[in-house]
This record gives structure tokens, sequence and C-alpha cells, in this order.
């Protein structure tokens, strides 16, 4: 991330107008957040709730990509704690596809407000794309495993990254009854500046809740970068179908390795997913002719 400038607190009509874009983001999720008071009884059938997104609401995810020729939006956001009693929001927005069979490709953008020492730094930290594929289902002796690559470039602002950044890594699934377990495991290619390359390994179990439509999940996600110590996090959240093609998610998270009195390292994210798909793209074949027996 780059450092403070003497012009950090006078931001441009730019950057101005990404942090009310952002606000305007979060905004709509807890507007989500406060609608979703119950889970519809119709959305019981539906299982998209199920899927655990990177950062929705854990850093680990399963090893299944979304349907063949679905497309998704998803919306998320994200306030955490800095020494001082300063303030971290950011926000993303990301579209995916199921562009081939068992694989998906994604975009999206993150954008991010932070107050330090009365100071606001706001802009877009940065633009990322990655493709995720998936080699096998699950089987009875065998988890789902897929692979996923991620390319990160930096964006405009105060708060932009400084050079590109990569990720490779691999996941497995597993279903035991109602629990799954997930562990992801890879390495990431990025500057001291932005954290520094090395590798990360995560452990995951999320568990459905009945017919309710809802699930909740946890995970224990480590950093272990090339130079310095490592960083820990912990997540907690849950996920909740709301209609056919919704789902929100809401979770809190902490950074248990820097935990101290002054910096506790909480934070709280809520995000909405809607899947949709664009009927030109989805290929039909010939009507059946009615005479033919």
């Amino acid at each position: 991330m780059s450092g403070p400038s003497a012009a950090a607190g006078r931001r441009t009509p730019l950057v101005a107008g990404v942090a009310m874009v952002a606000w305007l983001v979060s905004l709509a999720s807890l507007a989500a957040l406060a609608a979703a008071a119950g889970t519809p009884r119709h959305a019981a059938a539906q299982d998209d709730y199920r899927h655990l997104d990177q950062g929705r609401p854990l850093r680990v995810e399963d090893a299944y990509p979304i349907k063949l020729r679905e497309w998704e939006w998803e919306l998320g956001s994200g306030v955490a704690g800095l020494e001082g009693g300063d303030l971290s929001w950011g926000s993303v927005l990301e579209l995916k596809t199921g562009l081939f069979r068992n694989g998906q490709f994604g975009v999206e953008t993150h954008f991010s407000l932070e107050r330090e020492d009365g100071v606001s730094r706001s802009g877009i930290e940065e633009v990322a794309a990655h493709i995720l594929y998936n080699l096998n289902q699950e089987g009875r002796r065998s988890p789902a495993l897929a692979f996923r690559a991620d390319l990160e470039v930096p964006g405009t602002g105060d708060v932009s990254g400084e050079d590109a950044q990569g990720r490779l890594k691999a996941m497995l699934t597993r279903t035991l009854g109602r629990t799954r377990a997930h562990v992801n495991g890879g390495y990431r290619w990025a500057s001291a500046v932005d954290g520094g390359e090395g590798w990360e390994v995560g452990l995951a179990l999320d568990r459905a809740l009945g017919l309710t439509s809802r699930l909740i999940a946890g995970d224990v996600f480590i950093e272990l970068p090339s130079e310095g110590e490592a960083r820990v996090w912990v997540d907690l959240g849950t996920r909740i179908q709301m209609s056919k093609r919704s789902v929100l998610d809401v979770g809190v998270f902490a950074r248990v390795d820097d935990w101290t009195e002054s910096v506790p390292n909480l934070g709280f994210t809520v995000g909405l997913s809607r899947a949709f798909g664009i009927r030109s793209l989805v290929p039909l074949g010939p009507y059946p002719n009615p005479r033919l027996r």
C-alpha cells in the first residue's frame, strides 16, 4: 500500500467519486442485511448458500465453480479497526461466470477508505481477475479438487497498491454428512510494500442448518511470508439463501497474531450475491417436430 502523502487529505474529484460509490455499495449491502430478518420459506430447495466464495464471508473457499453458463455478481463491504481507534473500510464488486465446463472466470474491483490521524485516504485499491478449474468432484474416498489462479493490478488513489500481484492455489473439499471440510493452500507473489510473497494455507468447516437454507462457517487462515512473521486470521460467518437466486453473507474476522489492547484487529463484513443468466449465450437445440412420433 502506498504511504500517506501531504495531499492525502485533499481528495481529487475522481477519488471522491470512487469513495461515494463505495459508500453507496456499503449502504446497499447493509440495507439487504436489514431486509434479511427472516429467511423466505420458499428458498429451502436452493443450495447456492452452500457455495463458499473467497471473502464471502471466509478467506477459505470450496473447490467448486459456479454452474456452467451461469453469471453472478457480488457486493461485499467490510470495516476493520486500526490503531488509535481509526477505521479502515473496504468494498468489493465482483462479476463471474461459469465460462467453461467445471470452470469459472471472474473480475473484481476493490474500493478502500481509510482514516488515520485525522487524514483520509481513499480510492480503488486494486483490480483483479481469476480463473478457477475443478479437476474432479467428490468420490467415495476422494475429495473435490480445484485450482485457482489470480492476477491483481494496482488501482488509483491514495490507497492503491504498488505493484502487480499473483496467486496460485489448490483447494480441497470433503463432505461429512451436513458438515463440509475445506483446505486451501498456495503461493502469493507480491512486493514487500504490498505484504510480501510467501505461502498461504487455510482450513475451514461449514455446516448446513437443517431445512432453513443457511449455514454457519469458520476458518483459520495463515500467511507465511518469506520475510517476517506469520500472519494468522480467524473468520466466522453465515450464508443465508434469501431467494432462488440471492444469497446474503455476514461475518466477523480477527487477526490474532497482532492482537493488542490498542489494536483489537476485529472486523465485520456483509455481502450480497445474485445469480442470473443471459439467454442469448445459452445454446438451444431445434424445437422437435410434433408430427414425428
